[in-house]
Formats: structure tokens, C-alpha cells, sequence
């Protein structure tokens, strides 16, 4: 570590986040500070459990996307024994990166710089002019494998790896969000989906934190999308009703969620989720799903729908859709999008992805105006006073279900708080240690 580094790495240790994590409010600079954030991307980041990939962009022997655990460049591939290996996308030579296509097939990847090539399980097959090495190549190829991931886990086809070789057990890191992936999974007749459609990247300049917490913010949509609204479609729920049965809930580890559950069953209607639109427009989706579970069940996960969950600390399940980030530096993160197609119902499938397209896609409206939020909050964030940013809404309607700590009032800033208190135990653990 360089002298500039470890200077860098002592002063974000000295900061006191307990005293700028509180009950009610964070303070301004863990959204605008570049040592901060270089100490979330080494504690936080490559500390836990990340999402870097689903295994249906990888389904073929050699199949690789590109990817990023922090600031760590990644390859996660399929290799010939079906086995998906998270490589670090750095020639062992000279450190140049080696894979430089987001998706591909490759046996081998070949660094341009001197041209080394190694296999897509990671193994150095070749060094060109390999005489002026004192070692023999197979000394070479026995030391200088490209370095892997420590831990690499998948649950529901998600596939999530850790950096560090003590983040524990995945299943356990996920804790209550399980019930998220296993309520999406349900949703296809076929049991899995498919996030094979391609990723739209949108380019926020906000810190990470900021992308983050509007995923579960049941208090914007009536301001924030009040044009998508207007000029659209109503909202799938009325937001300004009293009456309104909507969860935001604190699920513990730092995963959240809005949970519409108990407005849907209230209403006991199929699809509010996705337009109200009659089961005539997707026989084939309905009669696949009575198939597998029967008329009752099937209702009751047309009623419920999908989750609408975040799982810490890069991975949102926006019901229909899968989003995931990567923090860039303190200032910028960015978001990626893409429709799922539920196996086994194509034509349900097929309307999924033109609601992406509308919703989410350059012309849409969701991201764009979370987006043009987001940019005004970084921008914000750098007036010094007030010091504070509030989170206090909605403690007094907060209780304790099986679930986690949950509010009924949609404007609670329940799901936030648990983002920040995990954040400060994990800033603090590091910290301390």
C-alpha cells in the first residue's frame, strides 16, 4: 500500500460512525466524501456477499459478462466443467485487463499487451517468448493463475461472490430477502427466470447510497412521478389513500422492501401489479400455472405478484425487473436494468420486456426521473449546512413482524434506517478491528 493510500485508508478509519450514523439522521459527508467512500468499497464492498451475475447469462460452457466488486474489475464465467468460476480481470503479468468485452464466449482470453493467454477457468495456458523467464512454464502456469473470487454462491440463479473468504454462509447473509428471490422464482411455471435480454445502463451521477435508497422509498412516487401518472397511467395503487395497505419494511442485514401484499389481497384482483390486464391476454401463462399449482394457488400469486425488494448492498428485485449497481467513485454509480422472461411463458415474457422498454428504457419515466432526483441530491449534499440528513418519519408506526421491523405507513423511512444501521455496523466493525 502506497504511503498516499495508507494515509488515505487511516483518516476514513478515524472517523467516528456512530456519531455521524444516528437514529434519525446520517450525516451530509457519507454521501460526498472520497475517503469514505474508498473505505465502503474495501469494507463494505469486497468484504460481503455481491451480486455479479445470473446464471442465465452464462449458461454455456465459456460464456463470461464482465463485471465489478468495488473497484475491482471481474470475470464471471462458465468454464468447460459447467463450473462458474469470479475471476479478477488482470493479466498476472503486468496487470493489464485482460477480458475487455462486457459479454462474450472465449476458451481463452489473450491479454493485448504481451499476449499471455489464459483459459476461462483462470489457468495460464501460454507466455509468449517464454525462454527469458528463469522459471520453466510449468512453474509459470503453477504460480501465475489469474487470482478468484474466495467465495461464490447462488441461490435462485442469482450468483453472488465475496472478495474476502469470510463473509459466511450466503443463505444465511440473505436472512429474510430468500423469501424475495424464491416469491420471483414462483412467478415463472417452469420454476426460474431468465435475464438473458440485455442490461440497459444508466450513468447516475450520485453516490451509491443515494441510487440505493430511493429503490424502497414509498414516500416519492406521489412528487416523483406524478407525470408518469398523469400522462400515462394511474398509479397500480391510490398513494394518497389513508386507507392504503402498503409495507416498507427494515427485512435485517440490510435488505428492504415495499410490500404491496396486503393492498393486492385486500383487493383480491390478479395482476394490479402489471396493469390490471385480464388473464385472456396470457392464456397460455395462466393455464402453465394452473398446471404446476393449481387454480387457487395460482390466484393467490397472481394477487400477490412479485417483490419489490432490495438486497444489500447492489441488487434491487423491481418486481417485473432486475436491477444491480456499481459505485464508480463517491460521485457517480452506475444502474443497471433488464426484463425478466419467466421461464416457460413466452407470451407473458414478451409483454415484460415492452413494459421495460416504457418504463425503464432511454424514453421512459421510472429511472429517468429517480435519476434526475438522485443528480439534484449529490448536487445538494455539497451545501455544508444543515449538517444533517432525516430519516425520522414513521418510527411511531413501526412494529416487529416475522419479517422484520415493518411500518403500514408508506411515507415510514423504516427501510432507510435499516440500510443505515447496517452500514454503521459494518463502518464500525472494520473500524474497531
Amino acid at each position: 500500500m502506497t504511503m498516499r493510500l495508507e494515509q488515505d485508508r487511516l483518516a476514513a478509519d478515524a472517523i467516528d460512525y456512530e456519531k455521524l450514523i444516528q437514529r434519525d439522521r446520517v450525516h451530509g459527508s457519507l454521501y460526498t466524501d472520497a475517503d469514505i467512500f474508498q473505505k465502503e468499497m474495501r469494507d463494505i464492498y469486497e468484504s460481503q456477499w455481491v451480486f455479479v451475475a445470473h446464471e442465465s447469462e452464462i449458461p454455456e460452457p465459456g460464456d463470461y459478462v464482465r463485471r465489478r466488486i468495488g473497484e475491482q474489475p471481474l470475470i464471471v464465467a462458465c468454464g468447460k466443467d459447467l463450473k462458474v468460476r469470479v475471476m479478477l480481470n488482470r493479466c498476472t503479468h503486468r496487470g493489464n485487463m485482460l477480458c475487455q468485452s462486457d459479454a462474450g464466449n472465449a476458451t481463452l482470453f489473450r491479454c493485448s499487451f504481451h499476449g499471455w493467454t489464459f483459459s476461462n477457468d483462470g489457468r495460464l495456458q501460454g507466455v509468449s517468448f517464454r525462454g527469458g523467464y528463469e522459471q520453466s512454464l510449468g512453474e509459470l502456469r503453477s504460480e501465475l493463475g489469474l487470482a478468484e473470487a474466495a467465495q461464490v454462491g447462488t441461490y435462485g440463479g442469482f450468483i453472488f461472490a465475496n472478495l474476502s473468504g469470510d463473509a459466511g454462509d450466503l443463505e444465511h447473509y440473505l436472512g429474510n430477502a430468500k423469501d424475495a428471490i424464491d416469491r420471483l422464482v414462483r412467478m415463472s411455471p417452469a420454476g426460474g427466470i431468465d435475464l438473458s435480454a440485455g442490461w440497459m445502463k444508466h450513468d447516475n451521477n450520485a453516490n451509491w447510497k443515494v441510487v440505493n435508497e430511493v429503490q424502497v422509498d414509498g414516500y416519492h412516487p406521489l412528487f416523483v412521478h406524478e407525470s408518469l401518472y398523469k400522462a400515462i397511467k394511474p398509479a397500480k395503487v391510490d398513494y394518497s389513500s389513508d386507507e392504503l395497505r402498503v409495507a416498507v419494511r427494515d427485512l435485517g442485514g440490510g435488505h428492504s422492501e415495499v410490500d404491496y401484499t396486503a393492498e393486492y389481497q385486500a383487493q383480491d384482483r390478479e395482476f394490479i401489479w402489471f396493469s390490471s390486464i385480464p388473464r385472456s391476454r396470457v392464456p397460455d401463462y395462466i393455464e402453465a400455472m394452473e398446471a404446476l399449482h393449481g387454480p387457487e394457488r395460482t390466484h393467490d400469486i397472481l394477487v400477490d405478484g412479485p417483490p419489490h425488494t432490495f438486497i444489500w448492498p447492489n441488487l434491487f428485485l423491481a418486481e417485473m425487473q432486475v436491477m444491480f449497481i456499481e459505485p464508480l467513485s463517491v460521485e457517480q454509480t452506475i444502474q443497471y436494468t433488464a426484463p425478466i422472461k419467466l421461464l416457460g411463458a413466452e407470451e407473458m415474457s414478451a409483454r415484460i420486456i415492452r413494459q421495460t422498454e416504457g418504463a425503464m428504457g432511454p424514453a421512459g419515466f421510472l429511472i429517468a426521473d429517480d435519476a434526475e432526483m438522485g443528480e439534484r441530491n449529490q448536487v445538494g449534499l455539497h451545501a455544508q449546512e444543515p449538517e444533517w440528513v432525516l430519516f425520522g418519519r414513521g418510527f411511531e408506526s413501526e412494529k416487529v413482524e416475522p419479517r422484520g421491523i415493518t411500518s403500514y405507513d408508506r411515507t415510514s423511512e423504516t427501510s432507510q434506517r435499516g440500510m443505515w444501521q447496517h452500514y454503521r455496523t459494518l463502518m464500525t466493525e472494520t473500524t474497531n478491528d
